[in-house]
């Protein structure tokens, strides 16, 4: 038998298989492995933290929605499920309906007033008056103390008897002087809603600046040679530009008012007459006074979708206005 081939006379034994690899892979092993290099001490620094996030948030997440769904019997924590019946007997408790109701006048209620408060001062600052450096430091002490220091401040500003409030108002010789401001259920939501919004509009009030302050000086300019005046600035200027801001300071705040809890626990406690009880502070009570965890993880579970649909509600508003705009 012959060694050589016929088409080319060479030796069948000296051809060589084809490189079956692609070209470029020991290109990419090299690029995982300075990628590697690279990223991974970073990984490793970070992955506690992780850990940490993961057994501190989205742990509980999960297991309250678990327990939501079951009948959670103490002090093991053994659990039956039992469907929607946790959900079925928070929705037709007859306390249901003004618990929510006084929640979301709570959310509405800190929400805009925070915003309005933290808007105004935003503008005054912003207008770059000779010694309103030091008064922002002034405005951001309220933000800087404690929920706790602040509620207290409060209560005794509220004080019935030797408020500042009251005396305030007695010596105006006003009528309403020795109204009990945290004992009556007409005025306690609405003192509350003061005292907490007072203390974090600060917050609201440094976002806007910043972004008031990053606005380009020409814009103003322009609008002043075409003739504008300070409304049609704020409209057509101000507003545009601070616009994702103001978005973002909502949004935020918004979470914050669903949160809440210290501020209302410190001052009333839910009183008088259950006239500041919200589902935070009923969630409390339903699980650590009731020690019913499986009705207050319902009630939680009905709070986090409810402030979800809201969050998708407005973003999917949002993109169709944008899709409005640029169609």
């Amino acid at each position: 038998m012959s060694h050589f081939s016929s088409s080319r006379g060479l030796p069948t034994r000296d051809r060589q298989p084809p490189n079956l690899d692609p070209p470029f892979s020991k290109s990419r092993a090299r690029r995982r492995q300075i990628a590697i290099r690279k990223w991974g001490p970073g990984y490793v620094l970070v992955l506690p933290a992780v850990i940490l996030l993961v057994v501190m948030m989205f742990y509980p997440v999960v297991q309250t929605v678990l327990f939501s769904f079951s009948e959670v019997q103490l002090p093991n924590f053994a659990t039956v499920f039992v469907g929607f019946r946790n959900f079925v007997e928070v929705v037709n408790d007859p306390d249901f309906g003004p618990l929510l109701q006084r929640t979301l006048i709570w959310i509405v209620g800190t929400v805009v007033l925070r915003f309005a408060l933290g808007f105004i001062a935003a503008l005054i600052f912003n207008a770059q008056v000779r010694g309103t450096v030091w008064m922002r430091v002034l405005v951001i002490l309220p933000w800087t103390l404690p929920s706790v220091v602040a509620s207290n401040l409060w209560r005794w500003i509220l004080q019935s008897d030797g408020g500042i409030v009251n005396q305030t108002l007695r010596s105006l010789g006003l009528p309403i002087s020795a109204l009990n401001w945290l004992g009556s259920p007409d005025t306690a939501l609405p003192a509350v809603i003061v005292a907490y919004s007072w203390s974090g509009f600060p917050f609201v009030m440094l976002l806007i600046l910043a972004g008031m302050q990053g606005i380009p000086a020409e814009q103003y300019e322009a609008a002043k040679v075409d003739g504008a005046n300070w409304w049609q600035l704020f409209r057509h200027v101000t507003v545009p530009n601070v616009r994702g801001v103001l978005i973002v300071a909502i949004i935020l705040e918004t979470v914050s008012a669903i949160n809440s809890f210290d501020t209302l626990m410190v001052m009333t406690g839910g009183g008088p007459a259950n006239a500041t009880q919200i589902l935070s502070i009923d969630i409390y009570r339903t699980a650590f006074t009731e020690y019913n965890l499986g009705g207050a993880s319902a009630m939680s579970v009905l709070l986090f979708a409810g402030a979800m649909a809201v969050f998708i509600g407005y973003g999917l508003v949002n993109k169709g206005r944008n899709r409005i705009k640029e169609g």
